[in-house]
């Protein structure tokens, strides 16, 4: 990354940001997940900062879907706090900014910069670094590989992704369909 990011301060790039989704930034060097949410109580950003983390793949023709949860640390007394189970689909033609690809070779893992952005400010809310196991960064390898191996068409893209919402009305049954998982342990404060 050719930028610093700071918690409380804007995003560094300009960003149409929409409220609750992802956007995955893939890169030969470095891999960046940017969660956009918007009026996050301070218990679900702990959630995201420090909490367990739980992500998925799926893999199309034209697209793939980034599916994640966060839970927060258990405290006595409360409640856990959750960001639930969500998802976002990525295109690789839509990272027209930056050169598409994922760090390592194959069976490698990676380390993923995790941004969290209030989606109403663009102010950063929460950073921290994950690592990706061998088979989820194996799973973005074949889907990215796959998309660029097509030619560009955004509107075929788009009937595949509302086909896999037809078909799955909820990130848990979107799960089914995972290639690849995994539970990233909650931080050690």
């Amino acid at each position: 990354m050719s930028y610093s990011l700071v918690v409380g301060e804007p995003y560094p790039r300009q960003v149409n940001w929409p409220k609750s989704a992802v956007n995955l930034v893939l890169n030969e060097n470095y891999v960046e997940i940017i969660h956009s949410f918007d009026g996050l109580t301070s218990d679900e950003v702990a959630a995201f900062t420090t909490g367990s983390v739980t992500v998925a793949v799926t893999v199309g023709d034209r697209h793939l879907m980034w599916c994640y949860r966060f839970d927060g640390p258990p405290r006595a007394g409360t409640p856990k706090a959750i960001l639930g189970w969500g998802d976002s689909p990525w295109e690789a033609y839509r990272q027209s900014d930056r050169t598409v690809g994922v760090p390592g070779q194959q069976g490698e893992p990676f380390t993923a910069y995790m941004v969290l952005v209030d989606a109403s400010t663009g102010i950063v809310g929460g950073l921290r670094t994950a690592e990706v196991s061998g088979d989820v960064a194996d799973a973005l390898r074949y889907g990215v590989a796959r998309q660029l191996a097509l030619p560009y068409d955004h509107e075929a893209a788009s009937r595949e992704i509302d086909a896999v919402y037809r078909r799955h009305p909820s990130t848990q049954s979107l799960l089914r369909e995972a290639i690849a998982g995994q539970r990233i342990p909650a931080l050690d404060n």
